[in-house]
């Protein structure tokens, strides 16, 4: 489904005659650098393992919210996310979620690769900001998005590339756009 999007969105791309892009990165051919985030986030003590997948542990981050003024003991976002017990709390965040088939082959309504970990998949958030590091390092100028990624999303690569660098700020300028 998403090479049919990515096929749609070219053609627009050249129907308005845009040809400045250089790389289209997709998750899946970045497994290699996201694995390796994981494990730089566990080694740093930022993560952890539990049986349903690998989770950032928001409470070690100590400036989790700083780009949304979202507080850790504000009621958010839970409510969304399904109740794991195994998670140390309800608001940290999947980086990888194992799959419970052992190989890719059998679970054909999910994709799911290899890791250390086991077959899974990776978190939502962790696929930008591999990607990021690989083309652009671990700070760069301007990141971008709809209002509507401030937070969670951007949060939470803002925790995952500022614990594994030591380097602030991730991202010197945010630009987010209303929708149309």
């Amino acid at each position: 489904m998403a090479r049919e999007f990515e096929k749609e969105y070219l053609k627009d791309m050249k129907a308005l005659k845009i040809d400045s892009v250089d790389i289209y990165a997709r998750a899946s051919d970045h497994i290699a650098e996201i694995i390796s985030q994981i494990e730089r986030l566990l080694e740093k003590g930022f993560a952890y393992i539990a049986s349903s997948g690998i989770y950032f542990e928001v409470n070690k981050f100590d400036d989790y919210g700083k780009l949304s003024g979202q507080k850790l003991e504000d009621k958010f976002h839970t409510e969304r996310v399904e109740h794991d017990p195994e998670k140390k709390n309800q608001k940290d965040f999947a980086l990888w979620k194992r799959s419970s088939f052992d190989k890719a082959q059998d679970k054909k309504s999910e994709p799911s690769w290899p890791s250390p970990w086991g077959m899974g998949r990776p978190g939502w958030h962790i696929e930008d900001t591999a990607i990021a590091e690989k083309y652009f390092g671990q700070q760069y100028d301007m990141h971008g998005g709809a209002l509507d990624l401030i937070f969670p999303h951007h949060e939470c690569e803002i925790a995952q590339i500022e614990a594994i660098s030591n380097k602030k700020p991730y991202v010197n300028m945010w630009l987010h756009g209303g929708f149309l």
